[in-house]
């Protein structure tokens, strides 16, 4: 990324002592980060590959490593740690990884035939039969696997003008609202975290605080500690940060139950599924500045955006400079101007026009104001036996509005009527779950309303491959899982009740 790394290297010589990144345990200034950028590409260009994976925790290692790799011109492919052994093992193959960048503490997860050692990291040499296709990889800069909806990962790749134009773009979409300093909350190897809080504070002059991902409240066991990640917010006071819907949840339960927190956030994107504009306007009442946007990785991330300036709370904001949208007559969201190079393996990545149209599958329509709505997933449309068409997200947002219902997964096609897998919050009785969806019913058409329902045998995640790494459902997961719970619902004709 030529405008990137013009922009390091200013930083460099006219700002030599600022501070590029920040960590508990280390602080790297404009000067020091060009320097590690460059002494560890010098390293990679001496193991000749072409193409290389990066599997760490969030850390100034990471970011260094990728930064090393762009300058390099390096293919690199950030592997997600929450990714199961399966799945690493099937991108591995798939991708005919030979090297990996890793911490000690992670190398145990590798068959590997060589170890180098690198500052603060370790390259293992692969013992992988599978080889990368040199000639496919020429132009693609980066491969990001996404979890999708099944239990194979599949990688979509990026170019170098790709990954520069998204970033030019949100760095001119949020420049006048005085962030200075951003502190990654996701992993860093999801796209979005990757690009909006890396490439864009770097391009803009900012500094950026990493920590590890327990540090931030996350655990292995996909829960995740409120109080531990508000201490880590009030001791690095950052003024931006990046949130998946569900975590948008747990800052709204903070700010009510400690007013005073939060206060150095100037800019909260939400993205990665969509927000209840319930909560989005229960946030702005909390005074907390948050703003939900709109993306896909086969379009390098980012497509539209809410700020301060253009906002309107249920939309996904107005579309960015760097590309463009239509909608088809199916009512689908088209991407033109920022398309991928495709999918490895599954496409040629050598001949590829930007100017091509992504099918997003994504419903939605653009309003007078020229803002952009979600209103659910094309494959995911439910056909009910009486011919209704519902779209699922837009009853589960119904319903996640409601306090008892933690997570909620409709299904009901071919059906007569619809039913839910629901996830309550704790310490929460069916009987508040059934008075909740009473409620939601009466604001729901009748062919959209709750018939019935039953509990999930536990929460939706991406560890047991029930929600994408951005926390959207994976349906056909869950669906397998209760299928046949599910059909016994409709076995019944009366009113409502809970089957466990």
């Amino acid at each position: 990324m030529n405008i990137l790394f013009a922009k390091l290297k200013q930083r460099a010589k006219f700002k030599a002592s600022e501070l590029a990144l920040v960590s508990a345990q280390q602080h790297v200034s404009n000067l020091q980060l060009l320097e590690r950028v460059d002494y560890l590409a010098d390293q990679l260009e001496k193991t000749k590959f072409s193409c290389v994976a990066l599997y760490m925790d969030n850390s100034i290692e990471w970011i260094v490593a990728d930064l090393a790799a762009m300058k390099l011109g390096l293919t690199l492919i950030p592997i997600p740690l929450f990714f199961s052994p399966q799945q690493r093992q099937h991108l591995i193959q798939d991708a005919g990884i030979q090297a990996v960048i890793t911490q000690q503490t992670l190398i145990e997860n590798f068959h590997y035939t060589r170890q180098h050692t690198l500052p603060g990291m370790q390259l293992l040499v692969l013992d992988n039969v599978n080889q990368p296709d040199i000639g496919q990889l020429k132009n693609v800069a980066k491969i990001t696997y996404t979890s999708g909806s099944t239990g194979n990962p599949k990688g979509v790749c990026l170019s170098t003008n790709n990954l520069q134009k998204v970033t030019q773009a949100l760095a001119d979409s949020i420049s006048d609202l005085g962030v200075r300093h951003h502190l990654c909350v996701m992993p860093l190897a999801t796209l979005l975290e990757n690009i909006a809080g890396v490439y864009v504070p770097l391009l803009m002059g900012n500094s950026i605080q990493v920590e590890p991902l327990s540090t931030l409240g996350f655990t292995q066991s996909s829960g995740f500690d409120e109080q531990r990640f508000m201490q880590c917010v009030a001791q690095t006071q950052p003024h931006s940060i990046i949130l998946l819907p569900q975590l948008l949840t747990s800052l709204i339960d903070l700010k009510q139950r400690f007013p005073d927190s939060f206060q150095s956030l100037k800019f909260i994107a939400v993205g990665g599924g969509k927000s209840t504009q319930a909560s989005l306007e229960k946030a702005h009442a909390l005074t907390l500045p948050v703003y939900e946007g709109y993306g896909l990785s086969e379009c390098a991330s980012v497509v539209s955006l809410n700020n301060p300036k253009h906002n309107k709370p249920g939309s996904v904001g107005k579309v960015l400079s760097h590309t463009q949208v239509r909608i088809s007559q199916e009512g689908e969201i088209i991407v033109a101007g920022q398309a991928m190079l495709g999918y490895l393996g599954k496409s040629d990545l050598t001949n590829v026009s930007q100017n091509c149209e992504i099918q997003t599958g994504d419903l939605g329509y653009i309003d007078n104001e020229g803002y952009l709505y979600i209103s659910g997933r094309k494959k995911n449309l439910i056909v009910s036996s009486f011919g209704r068409n519902i779209s699922p997200e837009w009853v589960e947002s119904e319903l996640q509005q409601v306090t008892p219902i933690a997570q909620v997964a409709i299904f009901g096609d071919a059906k007569p009527w619809l039913s839910a897998i629901i996830n309550p919050e704790a310490n929460y009785t069916n009987h508040d779950i059934e008075a909740a969806l009473q409620q939601c019913n009466e604001r729901l058409p009748d062919y959209a309303q709750i018939k019935r329902w039953l509990k999930g045998r536990e929460v939706f995640s991406a560890q047991n491959q029930q929600l994408t790494q951005n926390g959207r459902l994976c349906r056909e997961a869950i669906y397998t899982d209760y299928q046949n719970q599910l059909n016994e619902l409709y076995d019944f004709n009366e009113s409502p009740r809970l089957t466990f």
